[in-house]
């Protein structure tokens, strides 16, 4: 055993023990299990949606409160702060939102001090999450705390296992290979399947491509490039001036392609509009240009020949389409050295990562420009037998996740934690 192993394995050993199940003989009326949660990112939102609906079936009683979205709201969580106040990327972003981040961890702190759950469910964000777990353990050192969607430690800052091991009661991975990882520190973890291996439907169930076209007002005959500039403003207003240029550039070499722009959400539905308005792109080829709201992603995949996509989760939804694609992102350019400066691994991009090579072209940060674009964009044009190769490789990520249904298995572990039969 590593020396770094020996000190995960010892901090884990100074957690103190979950506390007993309740004795249900005890005299006196049976409190109300109380569930906390806290989730930092909307697609974790619509995942606790699922879950927490499947959970309130066996505990319609539980008291679930924290921080989150809007879909968890709608199916009776209270939230103490919305996840749209806290939604930024890189390093330097998080400046400006201190102040009321440091406010949201003292008042996490003061209601588990009031309400004193019986489970603390911690969704992704691990920025946060990672900061705020030891002093909860180490102010309430019997809490039951467990951690949905790791944090990707095997791709950078490895040394955050060391805060999980210590203070995290069991991880629920979404990778295969997350498992073995964390067992391999002694840190209880179970795989509980990826969110995507549910919510990607079959083709069956989306539109063909004369439909969608047709619907949307494009030519089935002509090639459709799906762009997705991100989901948070930030992302929005750094990348879409870009793309828009570089749409702009080819569609004065190639005018007969066609671009589908993704709103992601209403937050940023507005500011794309904005953006858009104000790029002279509209008064030469506004007829080449569709916008398309989030909700129709899938069929956009289903039904584009390429995709230009944010750097996140949305890459691997298109992965499991097949899809060619280019991995975009830029950032603030102090936030994106500090990021190289932790990584551990090639890529960033999931599909590259599953793939354990680059298998599709990453634009990050300075190669995140418009010539960039153009360039990668026609070589996939030009050559169909490299865009089919690309796809077919793509589509083998899909086993590599696995089997398992998220939603049963997380639903399983809240009431297991919570002590309740289903």
């Amino acid at each position: 055993m590593s020396l770094e192993q020996q000190n995960i394995t010892t901090a884990q050993s100074n957690v103190a023990p979950a506390p007993a199940p309740e004795d249900s003989s005890s005299v006196g009326p049976t409190r109300t299990k109380s569930l906390m949660l806290i989730v930092g990112d909307p697609s974790a939102d619509r995942h606790m949606e699922s879950i927490l609906k499947l959970v309130k079936q066996s505990a319609p009683d539980l008291k679930m409160w924290g921080v989150g979205g809007e879909r968890m709201e709608e199916i009776g969580v209270e939230l103490l702060a919305d996840l749209k106040d806290f939604a930024v990327i890189g390093f330097f972003e998080i400046i400006e939102k201190v102040p009321r981040i440091l406010k949201m961890g003292h008042t996490i702190l003061m209601e588990i001090e009031k309400r004193k759950p019986d489970v603390i469910m911690m969704v992704d964000f691990g920025g946060f999450n990672l900061k705020i777990v030891p002093r909860i353990r180490k102010k309430f050192p019997d809490q039951k705390l467990l951690y949905f969607i790791s944090p990707q430690i095997w791709a950078s800052r490895p040394w955050r296992i060391k805060t999980i091991a210590a203070n995290v009661s069991k991880m629920l991975v979404i990778f295969p290979f997350e498992e073995p990882l964390y067992a391999s520190y002694g840190v209880p973890a179970r795989f509980v399947g990826h969110p995507l291996t549910l919510h990607i439907p079959n083709d069956q169930a989306l539109l063909d491509k004369e439909t969608f076209t047709r619907t949307h007002e494009l030519r089935a005959d002509k090639p459709i490039i799906a762009v997705l500039p991100g989901s948070r403003k930030q992302e929005i207003k750094t990348l879409l001036p870009i793309l828009l240029t570089a749409m702009e550039e080819l569609l004065t070499e190639r005018p007969d392609l066609q671009f589908a722009v993704s709103k992601a959400n209403k937050t940023v539905s507005e500011l794309v509009d904005k953006i858009y308005e104000k790029h002279k792109i509209k008064k030469r080829f506004s007829k080449n240009v569709t916008f398309l709201d989030g909700s129709e992603n899938y069929n956009l995949f289903k039904n584009s020949d390429l995709v230009w996509a944010k750097s996140g989760t949305t890459t691997l939804e298109v992965a499991m389409f097949g899809k060619p694609m280019l991995i975009i992102y830029r950032g603030a350019l102090l936030s994106y050295f500090l990021v190289v400066l932790v990584l551990t691994v090639k890529n960033v991009g999931l599909p590259n990562l599953l793939a354990g090579r680059t298998l599709v072209p990453e634009l990050l940060q300075l190669d995140c420009r418009p010539q960039q674009l153009v360039r990668y964009t026609s070589d996939l044009l030009d050559v169909p037998g490299l865009r089919n190769e690309i796809s077919d490789e793509l589509l083998k990520l899909r086993d590599q996740l696995g089997q398992g249904n998220y939603v049963e298995n997380c639903a399983q572990e809240i009431l297991a934690a919570l002590n309740i039969n289903p």
